[in-house]
Order: structure tokens, then sequence, then C-alpha cells
């Protein structure tokens, strides 16, 4: 006889599986199981210490992938002495990451990326660690991308140099400069200059100067305490008072000179004014429209011809003075007409 089915056995297997099969999916997509990844690879053209094997990949600090290989060669020239680093991005990831819908698989689509300034940097995860991961970010000063790999085997992502190496080079700089100085020279010129200074400030008599500055000091408060500037200070105080005082009498006195000038060149102004007034009315008056200046140009006419006549009567006189006597004689016509008259 066959044994029944427990039935809650059964519901307990049921639940197990299915605890298993959510665990199974999440194990095996955090394993990357059903995501979509892509190798490239970059080329840094500086030490790599630190960057390991499964060193995270980041876009603007969110992982994207990881360092799948390092090696010391590969597929590029013999003058070339850059690091080839292949990595493993998440395409998925990248486009979640960008925020838009972007397949740098298509070939065409990654070297539009490339263009617009994309580039690979090698970042300190911890000073203490040292440990390195692989910064994606955009550089729109970049300039043009710069390729190392002679075959295309990968999807190249140019890379730029990190700030370590950025300060490393400039310290290398530095030292360089520092190098290049010739600094057992410089040290001898300064030593020969501190012993000119010390020979120069060893002839220099303190002791002198010292006697002399305390004495200069004494003579200064001797001059200051003695009874002569004292009188000179009194009298000058006194002098400034009698200043004082004059130049309150000057004010005093200068002040009703001042109202009377005022006062004169207010009359002086109104004055002016009338002779202004008196010349407007002159000059209307003589106009040539003016009646008066016409009546004055006819009696100036008039006492011209008078003039005119007085004056050939006396020339006439002066030829005939007997005139006075027997008058002007008429000419022989008149003179007949009178005597038939008579």
């Amino acid at each position: 006889m066959s044994r029944k089915a427990n039935p809650a056995l059964i519901g307990f297997f049921v639940l197990g599986s299915i605890v298993l099969a959510v665990v199974s999916i999440a194990f095996f997509g955090s394993m990357k199981f059903f995501s979509e990844s892509e190798d490239f690879i970059v080329y840094f053209d500086e030490a790599v210490s630190g960057l390991d094997v499964g060193a995270p990949v980041k876009f603007r600090g969110v992982p994207i992938g990881s360092v799948k290989e390092v090696y010391i060669r590969f597929n590029q020239g013999d003058e070339s002495d850059h690091i080839p680093v292949i990595i493993e991005l998440d395409i998925t990831l990248l486009n979640s990451s960008l925020g838009v819908d972007v397949d740098i698989r298509d070939e065409e689509v990654f070297f539009q990326v490339i263009n617009q300034g994309y580039r690979a940097q090698l970042v300190m995860e911890s000073f203490i660690t040292g440990l390195l991961y692989i910064e994606i970010d955009i550089d729109l000063d970049a300039g043009r991308p710069v390729m190392v790999q002679e075959e295309a085997i990968y999807k190249e992502f140019p890379s730029k140099q990190s700030l370590t190496a950025a300060l490393g080079s400039t310290a290398q700089e530095v030292f360089a400069m520092l190098g290049a100085l010739d600094v057992q020279t410089i040290n001898n010129e300064l030593v020969g200059v501190l012993s000119k200074a010390n020979k120069a400030l060893g002839a220099i008599e303190f002791s002198r100067i010292n006697d002399s500055v305390i004495r200069a000091a004494d003579s200064a408060t001797e001059l200051v305490s003695s009874e002569k500037i004292k009188t000179t200070l009194d009298n000058l105080n006194k002098a400034l008072k009698e200043y004082e005082k004059l130049a309150s009498d000057l004010r005093g006195k200068i002040d009703p000179v001042l109202a009377e000038a005022d006062k004169t060149n207010i009359e002086i102004q109104t004055t002016l004014q009338k002779v202004r007034d008196v010349s407007t009315q002159i000059e209307r008056t003589l106009s040539p429209e003016s009646s008066i200046r016409y009546e004055l140009e006819n009696t100036l006419s008039e006492l011209a011809e008078l003039s005119e006549s007085l004056r050939l009567f006396v020339e006439y006189l002066e030829r005939n003075p007997r005139a006075f006597l027997t008058g002007k004689e008429l000419p022989d016509s008149d003179s007949k007409k009178k005597k038939k008259k008579k």
C-alpha cells in the first residue's frame, strides 16, 4: 500500500526551489552572465604600479568594468614604451552611466565618442594602499586622439597623463633646473659676501657711535630744559596771541569796508545800466529812420547854404567896399528900365 504524499513537505520543497532560483539569478547576474561586455585596450605612457587585474574601471566614479590584463608590450611599435592594459566594459552599465543609448560596439559610434574627448586616466584609489583604477571621462581640451596599437585588434581608448605623473614630471623639471645651478659657485660668492660684510661690521667703531649718540641725547635734553628755550616759547605764545588779536581787529575793520564796497559796486552797476539805456536811446534817435535825424540833416543843409551865401557876400564886400553906401550895381538892362520908369 503506497504512502500518501505530505502536502506540507511538498509546499516546503516548492518554496525552497523558488528561493534557490532567486538566489541563483542574483548570483549569476553578479557574475555577468546576463550582461553584455566587450574588451577594449588602453596604452599608458607612465608607470602602472598599483594597477592590478580586476581593478575597477569607472566613468565619473560609476563602475562600468574592470581590468582584464596588463601587458608589458602588445601590438605596438619598437619605439613605443607604453604599457598596454586590456579592460572589459559592461556595455549596459556604460549606456546607463552616459544616460543615453550609445552602443560603442559600433566602430563609427565609438570613434565619435573618442573625438568628443573621452580619455582614460589612472587615478589613485587610496594613498595608503597605493592602488590604482582607471577613470574614463570627457576632456574638452584633449585635442586630437593619439593611437598606439599598430593593428586594430581592440578598440583603443586614448589615455591622458595622471595627476601623479604630471606632478612627477613637474618635480623632475624643477630638480633638473636645480641640478643645472652651479651651487658651489653660488656658495663661494655667498661666503665672500658674508665675509666682506663681517669685515665691514668689524671696522665700525660702535663704542664711539654709542658715545656720540649719548652725547647728542644729553645735549638735546639740556637744550629742551634750558631757560632760553622756555623764554623763547613764552615769547612765541605771546606773539601768537598778538597776531590773533591783530587779525581780529583787521577783520572788524575790513568787514565794513567790504560792505561799503559792495554797496558802491551796486551803485556803479546801476549807473552803468543807465548809461547803457541813454546810449541805446541816442542810437535809436540817430538812426536813419528817425524823424529827428531827418530834420537835423535838413537844418544842417540850410545852415550850409546860409554859410555859402555869407561867404559870397563877404567876398563881394571885399571887392566893392563902397557897396555899403551905393549898393550893388545893377546890370545895364536893369538900369535902363529904372530910368524909363522915372
